[in-house]
């Protein structure tokens, strides 16, 4: 089997400090046995908002698009993503001619925790032998003066959510796994962002493995 891990954690970190993508992979496998590419997925996000799950799919299949994969939402044959089905599931994707049925949800969530130890800056004082004043301290305006131009930043504590993703791509012909993913992505309240960001992630990752 081709399975991958990596330190999700780490990661997310590194992400949140530098501003980039909020999502990432903490582990994915293939089935070695498909060596197929797929060309049309039907989408299946699993969600309990109804919005939610129409702008996930829509987004999901605007990016399948850049790869020229055809993405079929789901949410104009399902009503309910919660509730589905199998045959019901497997008479709509026969029905719209798919090859593959990508099927996502979310298994958990988390509380993290970032501490910025805070900093002193300032004018600096070069250690030597004894006790010397520095030169504007001769001068009690220049020592004043001086003093405001130290820097306090007290310690810092913050506080994110982040949720864990699975991500799992069946073949439409005899319902088998070819592909499955874990992902961890941090909530924030711009929704689109988040979506456009996981999603992107999913497909790059199934590109890197040869399925788009």
């Amino acid at each position: 089997m081709n399975y991958r891990n990596t330190w999700p954690e780490l990661i997310l970190l590194v992400l949140l400090v530098t501003g980039c993508s909020s999502t990432a992979i903490t582990g994915s496998w293939k089935n070695p046995e498909y060596h197929g590419q797929i060309k049309k997925v039907y989408l299946v996000g699993i969600a309990k908002q109804d919005t939610t799950r129409r702008i996930f799919e829509d987004e999901f299949r605007k990016q399948l698009a850049t790869y020229g994969v055809t993405g079929i939402p789901s949410y104009n044959d399902l009503p309910s993503s919660e509730e589905v089905d199998k045959e019901v599931l497997s008479a709509k994707v026969q029905a719209n001619g798919a090859d593959s049925i990508l099927m996502t949800r979310v298994i958990g969530k988390r509380t993290e925790q970032v501490v910025n130890p805070g900093r002193i800056s300032g004018y600096g004082y070069a250690p030597r032998a004894g006790y010397f004043p520095d030169p504007y301290y001769r001068n009690y305006g220049s020592y004043f003066s001086r003093s405001r131009d130290i820097i306090y930043e007290p310690a810092t504590v913050s506080h994110y959510q982040v949720a864990t993703i699975e991500a799992n791509l069946y073949r439409a012909d005899n319902a088998e796994l070819i592909w499955s993913a874990q992902l961890a992505t941090t909530v924030e309240n711009n929704l689109d962002k988040l979506l456009s960001d996981l999603i992107e992630t999913i497909t790059k990752n199934l590109k890197s493995d040869g399925l788009i």
